[in-house]
């Protein structure tokens, strides 16, 4: 288990984000005594401290694996580094050619609403690079038209709440690889183009519109298993969210849960969130 970000990180496979050059801590408290070795591609990569490990962020923004691995057993996991490219590279309101738009200014009442620091380039060849165990990149882009590179904000918070809740669902039973999404990150320009309020927790990257999907129809599953795909359905799927927003161990977890009813372009969805305050509708 890792600490990442003060969350604790159950996953084989996980994600941090920094920009070039800051240092990135690694908790591995439960493994205070054991040898631990961390590499970058085949090398030692950062220093040990007292409850963890300290690498720094390489200057180049891109992916840098982080193998951690107990030597006295070969328990690994995968840290991916993604280095950002910094927000300063955006100009008029355009990243390397893809449209950004402006970010809305801090809210004076409320923490977590600074813009973003950076940003995650996604290309042909990272796109489908998994974030941690049963997501990937692809799942978390703006919908927008653009050709690549693209950018996206993906929040640590976010993927430790998705791998709990999809682990909760399938201990009831579901058995999905994935949820099915109807949107992740937007661009500020995007949110604005689709009516979306201006402070949409989409546009910071630590929300998602999810659905359960086993039969891979592209919407919610009869969960009630009455034999219709309705409203009750969505209101199960909320119900198990607050849940497990609910339990102690997700005190960090604290954000917006809401429930959306099947439409003519979409059948219905449960969206999630790590605002860092309670929020329901």
């Amino acid at each position: 288990m890792l600490a990442i970000q003060g969350h604790s990180v159950r996953e084989p496979v996980f994600s941090t984000f920094a920009l070039s050059g800051q240092m990135v801590r690694i908790g591995l408290l439960p493994y205070a005594g054991a040898p631990i070795e961390v590499t970058l591609r085949g090398r030692p990569v950062g220093e040990r401290t007292a409850d963890g490990w300290l690498v720094p962020a390489p200057a180049a923004p891109g992916l840098y694996p982080l193998r951690i691995r107990r030597t006295d057993n070969d328990e690994e996991s995968l840290l991916q580094l993604w280095v950002l490219t910094p927000a300063s590279a955006v100009q008029d309101e355009s990243l390397n050619g893809y449209r950004m738009g402006p970010y809305p200014p801090p809210r004076s009442n409320r923490r977590n609403y600074e813009p973003p620091a950076g940003f995650i380039e996604v290309t042909k060849d990272n796109i489908d690079t998994p974030l941690s165990t049963n997501f990937t990149l692809r799942q978390f882009l703006c919908k927008q038209e653009s050709d690549y590179p693209k950018y996206v904000v993906v929040q640590e918070s976010l993927l430790v709440l998705l791998e709990r809740l999809l682990a909760e669902v399938r201990s009831r039973g579901h058995d999905i690889p994935t949820f099915g999404i109807i949107s992740g990150y937007r661009t500020p320009w995007y949110n604005k183009r689709i009516g979306n309020v201006r402070y949409s927790r989409h546009v910071y990257g630590d929300a998602m519109d999810i659905f359960i999907d086993a039969d891979g129809d592209g919407r919610m599953d009869d969960l009630n298993r009455d034999g219709w795909f309705n409203a009750a359905d969505i209101q199960q799927f909320y119900e198990l969210v607050n849940e497990v927003k609910a339990r102690p161990e997700n005190a960090l977890l604290v954000g917006g849960v809401g429930r959306y009813n099947k439409t003519s372009r979409h059948g219905g969805f449960v969206h999630v969130d790590t605002r860092g305050y309670r929020a329901r509708w």
